[in-house]
């Protein structure tokens, strides 16, 4: 059985079986092209694929809002999209919008901007890349006490 991934809805899907890699579905102008292996084959319409290898296709991802407002344990105060963890910087980061470029580091920082230091609650990665941080903290006042 051959299980099909979208990567990009309608456009392109990875092939795989067993958990492994094998192939993909890629969305042409005269139809779809399917690789398996080193097999290429073209097909009209999606049913004919269908018609011809044993494929389940896998629903695609739908990104849901986190509602209780935290990204890895780090409260934000408001819906996020798209948390992660940023291994680099240690940063949990979240998007308030489903398809925005805006990245903010979830929980409460501080924030040297000139010569004083500020706390500041989910400050735009962009932010903290330019200015000397101390964080994440989980409360605000675990904040102020490392000014202290």
């Amino acid at each position: 059985m051959i299980v099909a991934k979208p990567v990009i809805d309608n456009q392109y899907w990875i092939l795989k079986q067993n958990n492994q890699k094998i192939g993909n579905i890629e969305a042409s102008a005269d139809g779809y092209v399917v690789k398996i292996q080193n097999q290429v084959s073209n097909y009209k319409t999606m049913p004919m694929v269908r018609e011809v290898i044993d494929i389940i296709f896998e629903p695609p991802e739908t990104v849901t809002p986190s509602l209780n407002g935290s990204v890895h344990g780090y409260d934000t105060g408001c819906k996020t999209y798209n948390g992660l963890w940023n291994v680099r910087l240690k940063l949990p980061l979240f998007t308030k919008q489903d398809k925005s470029k805006s990245w903010f580091a979830a929980g409460w920082y501080t924030v040297k901007q000139h010569r004083s230091w500020k706390i500041v609650r989910n400050p735009k990665l962009i932010a903290l890349e330019r200015y000397k941080y101390q964080g994440p903290f989980y409360t605000k006042e675990q904040a102020n006490e490392s000014l202290s």
